[in-house]
């Protein structure tokens, strides 16, 4: 008999049992047993029970066949089912020819994966999760969850991150090279070289989180090969238990995936990875796979199970509606545009926190109860309270979550910026961030099991209430709106303190019963006009600097992954520059006058070729395989150049490269990438994307002649 305390590092099934990993607070990674008897359910229409039952029974790969009460779908009472428990894996192939049988109406917990039965009707711990465990030899007894949430580093998982270098030689890819990115160490040679070096190092550092790109597509499919033609044994895991691909077990060590969504594929982003993977319910292997979609619904089924339902194979549902009624609800947030060309003084954003799961909570909207638990009925779905055992299912979902997300950016404003508790702090908020946001996304969506878009549309009224609410307040005030976006309003008063914004949030909050308060407190801010149409605004694009002195972009140069480091660097250099004056009239003089001189700088430079490679590349990502561009694109260019040299260019992969000849004849030589750049670039080319990014500025705080835009260049009308 044992005990000991850890954090749970992995789960997986091997045939009839189960496999537990936990890495110990002594750093021992512990691997135990436990039983696991794969399971599904079958709804039997009244008085077939007991034949169905026998009928299944007979079948040679099924353990046994017992009855529970489940509800079936949302809003039916319990009904009886049979718990159907089998030998085998194969539950598929059993439930198919359940459903043939007369009298089974559904099969249910069928899309559940095995680990997923585990974790949800056995251990009932999420992965990651703090522990204490009870265990006779290498037999699992009990486990125990401890409450960790006051700490914000992660649990002490160690990591490995491996940069493997392949080349596409005839039809498969070929392994050159694997450089270890944590402590530099490399191998490379032959292949079965190669690959023996990158076991015996794996095994040396022992991490239990590896990290190597492109890993489920690429690198083991590689190596899988490699081990069968020559004979090199894989040597993944801490034993011999097999590698689980679609979840990245590795016996006792997790190959983490590509899906890194609000946090960083670093030891900082590991407190993310562990908040994705305890709200999915999930393994980190699997947490780094799945879309949000499947991290929801895994996390929702959990949920009802634990609510004594039944997961269903589908339950879309939507109803026929009429056409204006779908007008009159399908709109979606709202926005109050802004003035452009203008330069605004003493701005404040109020934010609604967390506004969409806020409402769900709020007003208890959820699948089973789309208009909320005090809202009107509707050919959708009528009000309910929830499932009758407690609160609705979203609110089941998020609820924790949202408080958690809260809870943490109160702590985030007491730590200092720099330090690794805040690294670990904003990890942490932004990977809950991102799950809240998708709750919302995916709640009217098909692909959403228990999907309603009546839901969606319902959440999408009440946040136009609210923002039409907060403007109300806010013009009775005295403030002035000068532009809102779905779920943050900017207002702004002559003279006024950041107490008075402080306490018109809270009047906002208290008469609208959401949580808002002030994201930023701007010294200035301007809005871009819109390309095509200067008297009009661009949506969703402004920049400014607080009082803080932070520079604050959306939708810019500065801000777009595709444009070059020298062009983003530039502009956000320029809107410090042009904004560090005293007032307006300020900037519009003597701030202006400096950002003429920062751009004929910037001009100079590039065209003295000054700037570094790194400064010049721009970044694209692949629509579609090279081959099948119609158009020769940048990017198809830069995919080809890569291809040529034997390296990889697939779809949904960014290709870098630089801008060589924008206006070669030959698309191929418009562009170089990295390993083909010479020093030679386009400086005609990286000039015009300065001056695009200077005019933006200087147009939008009115200090420009739009009038004048067909006629002249920016660096014309500078003189």
């Amino acid at each position: 008999m044992g005990r000991e305390r850890g954090w749970i590092l992995d789960a997986y099934v091997n045939g009839t049992e189960a496999v537990v990993w936990i890495k110990t607070e002594g750093g021992r990674a512990l691997r135990l047993r436990d039983q696991y008897a794969p399971f599904f359910h079958v709804l039997c229409s009244p008085g077939c029970e007991e034949g169905i039952a026998y009928q299944i029974s007979e079948c040679p790969e099924v353990r046994r066949v017992c009855a529970e009460e489940l509800i079936p779908s949302f809003g039916d009472r319990a009904r009886q089912m049979l718990k159907v428990e089998t030998w085998g894996l194969h539950l598929r192939r059993l439930a198919f020819a359940a459903k043939r049988i007369p009298g089974v109406e559904a099969v249910y917990n069928l899309p559940l994966s095995h680990v997923q039965r585990y974790l949800f009707t056995r251990l009932r711990a999420e992965p990651t999760s703090r522990v204490e465990a009870d265990f006779d030899g290498d037999r699992l007894l009990a486990v125990r969850k401890l409450d960790d949430e006051e700490g914000l580093a992660p649990p002490p998982f160690s990591l490995a991150a491996f940069a493997p270098r392949m080349e596409r030689r005839g039809g498969r890819w070929e392994l050159r090279s694997v450089r270890c990115t944590s402590c530099g160490y490399e191998a490379s040679g032959g292949e079965a070289h190669v690959l023996e070096s990158f076991f015996d190092h794996l095994a040396s550092e022992d991490p239990d989180l590896v990290l190597i790109p492109d890993l489920d597509r690429r690198f083991y499919p590689s190596i899988q090969w490699l081990s069968k033609e020559e004979g090199v044994p894989l040597r993944l895991g801490r034993c011999g238990d097999p590698y689980k691909r679609l979840q990245g077990s590795a016996a006792g060590r997790v190959f983490l995936g590509s899906v890194f969504y609000g946090f960083s594929a670093d030891r900082w982003g590991i407190a993310g990875l562990v908040e994705r993977s305890r709200f999915a319910f999930a393994t980190m292997g699997q947490a780094t796979r799945w879309l949000s979609n499947r991290a929801i619904d895994s996390r929702t089924s959990f949920e009802l199970i634990s609510k004594g339902h039944a997961v269903p194979e589908e339950d879309y549902r939507e109803c026929a509606r009429p056409l204006g009624e779908l007008a009159a609800r399908d709109r979606g947030g709202i926005t109050f545009t802004p003035v452009p060309g203008m330069l605004y003084e003493n701005v404040a954003a109020l934010d609604f926190d967390s506004q969409y799961p806020s409402l769900i909570l709020r007003d208890g909207i959820s699948y089973e109860s789309p208009y909320g638990s005090g809202g009107s009925t509707g050919d959708a779905g009528a009000p309910c309270a929830g499932d009758g055992r407690g609160k609705p299912i979203l609110g089941s979902v998020i609820e924790e979550w949202l408080r958690r997300r809260l809870a943490l950016k109160r702590l985030r404003r007491t730590l200092a910026e720099g330090t690794d508790e805040r690294r670990f702090c904003e990890e942490r908020i932004s990977a809950i961030k991102m799950i809240l946001v998708t709750i919302y996304g995916v709640s009217g969506c098909c692909r959403n099991r228990f999907g309603n878009p009546v839901v969606f549309e319902e959440i999408n009224r009440r946040s136009r209430e609210a923002m039409v609410a907060a403007k109300r307040i806010a013009d009775a005030k005295g403030f002035r709106v000068i532009y809102a976006d779905v779920d943050s309003i900017f207002v702004t008063r002559r003279g006024a303190s950041i107490s008075e914004y402080a306490d018109l949030a809270g009047t906002i909050g208290s008469e609208t019963g959401l949580s808002i308060s002030i994201d930023r407190h701007f010294k200035f801010l301007a809005f871009p006009r819109l390309r095509r149409d200067p008297s009009s605004s661009a949506l969703k694009r402004y920049f400014g600097v607080t009082y803080d002195g932070e520079v604050v972009a959306r939708g810019i140069e500065m801000r777009r992954g595709d444009m070059p480091g020298v062009v983003r660097r530039f502009q956000e250099g320029l809107i410090r520059e042009v904004f560090s004056c005293r007032d307006s009239e300020e900037v519009l003089s003597l701030g202006v006058c400096r950002g003429r001189v920062l751009l004929r700088r910037a001009l100079r430079e590039i065209s003295a070729g000054m700037p570094c490679k790194e400064g010049l590349v721009v970044r694209r990502r692949l629509g579609k395989d090279p081959g099948s561009y119609k158009v020769s694109t940048a990017e198809r260019s830069a995919a080809l150049q890569l291809l040529a040299l034997g390296k990889g260019a697939s779809p949904g992969e960014e290709v870098e490269f630089v801008r060589s000849s924008a206006s070669h004849q030959n698309p191929l030589c418009r562009v170089r990438i990295p390993d083909l750049f010479s020093g030679n670039f386009d400086r005609a080319y990286y000039g015009r994307l300065l001056t695009e990014a200077a005019r933006v500025v200087f147009e939008s705080i009115g200090a420009g002649e739009v009038a004048d835009r067909q006629q002249a260049s920016l660096v014309q009308w500078m003189g």
